[in-house]
C-alpha cells in the first residue's frame, strides 16, 4: 500500500447535538471520504487503516466524558494512499450546547512521522553498530575529555564506561604518544582533516599497552560552524604491527643465520657515510671463508648450513657496541664499523680472524676453516656506499690470493686481482 505526504491534507469539521458531522472543509477537496451525515466514531471506523482498538477506545472515552481529544491514526484516502493524521476535537462550551457538539481539525503528519521513524531507525541502527563494533568509538569535547565511548572500550581495554567518560583522552595514552596525539586533536578542533590514522598506544586497565590506529574527525555545530569536539574511531593494530615486524624482519634478515642481510647492511653503511660519525672512518670488512666449499661438498649442505650458523655466532661475539655484522650470501659476511684510523680497523680484523682459530664442531666432527678479509675505509663525503663495498671486495680477493688467511686494506695503486 502506497504512502505519500504530498499534497498536505488538512480539514476542519463540526458535529451537531446528535454527534453527527454537519460541516467539514478539507484541502485538497475530496481527498478523504465525506464526513457529513456520519458520527465521528463511524467515520473513523470506516477509514481507519489498522485494527488498533485503542484508537476507537480513546475517542469513545473522550466523547463520553465530553473532554478535548487528540488522536493519531492512519487513514485510507480516496487517492489510494495511506496517511498518518492527527484528529483533534474540542467540545462546544457555549451555553445550551449539547455534549455531542464538537469542533475540530484533521492534520496530515505523514511526512513528520516518516522523518521521525527514519530518525529513530537510524538511531537504533547506529546504536546497534556502536554497541557491537569491535572498534573503539568515542566522542570527546574541545577540552579533550571523553563525552561518550562505545562498549568495546570495556571489552578491549578493560576500562568500564563510567571510568572513562569525563577523563582526558591523553591520560590513557603512552607518555611518548601524548604530544603527537595532542597536536592531532588541536589540528582537528581547528578544522583540519587528518588523512592518515594516528598510531597510539592505549593503556589497558591491567597495566599494559595496546597499539591502536585512530582516525578522528571534528564535530561541527551547524549553527555556529565551530568545532564542539571530535569523534575518534580506533582499531587494534597490535597484530598488524606484529605481522609488519615479521615482514620487515624477513626483508632485512638472513633466514639461515638470523643476521642482517645484504639490503640491511647496505642501508646501514649508507647511513654511516651520511652522518660522518665525528670524522671517524666508515669501515667495511668483507669476509670470505676459506675451506667452506670443501666442508659443504664432503659433509653435505646441512653440515654447511650448521657451519655458517656457528660462524655467524662467533662473528657477533667480536662486535663492539655500534658495530654491525651481516651475511651477504653464500659464505660471505660483512662487518660495518666506525674506526678512528687503520690501527683500530686492524685490531677488529685480527679479532675476526682469531675467532676462526678454534675448530668448529659439526655432527660430532671437528672442522677447521679460515677467512680472508678485505677492508675499505672512507670519511664523510669521500665515497659512495657502492664504492666502499666494491673496494672492500677487491681487497678481500687480494687477501685471498695470498692464501694465508689474512686481511688487506684496499690500495687504489694495486691492480684488482684477476
Amino acid at each position: 500500500m502506497s504512502t505519500s505526504n504530498t499534497p498536505l491534507l488538512c480539514a476542519v469539521w463540526s458535529t451537531d447535538e446528535l454527534g453527527i458531522c454537519v460541516a467539514s472543509q478539507e484541502s485538497p477537496c475530496g481527498l478523504i471520504p465525506a464526513m457529513e451525515g456520519l458520527t465521528l466514531r463511524a467515520w473513523l471506523a470506516a477509514i481507519q487503516a489498522d485494527d488498533d482498538p485503542e484508537i476507537a477506545m480513546d475517542l469513545a472515552v473522550a466523547l463520553e466524558r465530553v473532554t478535548p481529544f487528540q488522536i493519531e491514526a492512519p487513514i485510507y484516502c480516496m487517492d489510494g494512499t495511506t496517511r498518518r493524521v492527527i484528529i483533534s476535537g474540542l467540545p462546544d462550551c457555549r451555553l445550551g450546547a449539547s455534549g455531542m457538539q464538537y469542533q475540530g481539525f484533521i492534520l496530515d503528519i505523514t511526512g513528520q512521522r516518516k522523518a521521525l521513524e527514519d530518525a529513530l531507525r537510524a538511531a537504533a541502527e547506529y546504536r546497534l553498530l556502536i554497541e557491537n563494533s569491535t572498534d573503539l568509538i568515542a566522542h570527546c569535547d574541545t577540552d579533550g575529555r571523553y563525552v561518550s565511548v562505545s562498549p568495546s572500550y570495556s571489552r578491549m581495554i578493560g576500562w568500564p564506561v563510567n571510568e572513562i567518560v569525563g577523563q582526558l583522552v591523553l591520560d590513557f595514552l603512552h607518555p611518548e604518544d601524548r604530544a603527537p596525539a595532542a597536536d592531532a586533536l588541536v589540528q582537528i578542533f581547528n578544522g583540519a582533516a587528518l588523512p592518515d590514522a594516528v598510531e597510539v598506544r592505549k593503556l589497558h586497565r591491567d597495566g599494559y599497552y595496546i597499539s591502536l590506529g585512530t582516525k578522528a574527525c571534528s564535530v561541527i555545530d551547524p549553527h555556529s560552524g565551530n568545532s564542539i569536539g571530535a569523534v575518534l574511531v580506533s582499531r587494534d593494530i597490535t597484530r598488524d604491527k606484529e605481522k609488519l615486524g615479521k615482514l620487515e624482519q624477513l626483508a632485512s634478515r638472513d633466514t639461515l643465520t638470523g643476521l642482517p642481510n645484504r639490503a640491511w647492511i647496505t642501508d646501514r653503511v649508507g647511513c654511516m657515510l651520511a652522518q660522518g660519525y665525528d670524522q671517524a672512518y666508515t669501515t667495511v670488512f668483507f669476509i670470505d671463508l676459506n675451506g667452506f666449499k670443501a666442508v659443504n661438498d664432503s659433509m653435505g649442505h646441512a653440515a654447511g648450513d650448521a657451519l655458517l650458523q656457528q660462524v655467524s655466532e662467533r662473528l657477533q661475539r667480536c662486535m663492539r657496541p655500534g658495530d654491525s655484522v651481516a651475511r651477504m650470501g653464500g659464505d660471505e659476511f660483512v662487518v660495518a664499523a666506525a674506526c678512528a684510523d687503520r690501527e683500530v680497523a686492524s685490531g677488529i680484523a685480527q679479532r675476526l680472524l682469531a675467532s676462526f682459530e678454534m675448530p668448529f664442531t659439526i655432527d660430532g666432527r671437528e672442522v677447521k676453516i679460515g677467512a680472508a678479509i678485505g677492508i675499505s675505509m672512507a670519511r664523510f663525503g669521500t665515497a659512495s656506499t657502492q664504492q666502499l663495498f666494491q673496494n672492500a671486495d677487491i681487497a678481500m680477493y687480494q687477501a685471498k690470493a695470498r692464501g694465508d688467511g689474512s686481511y688487506r686494506f684496499f690500495d687504489p695503486t694495486m691492480p684488482p686481482p684477476t
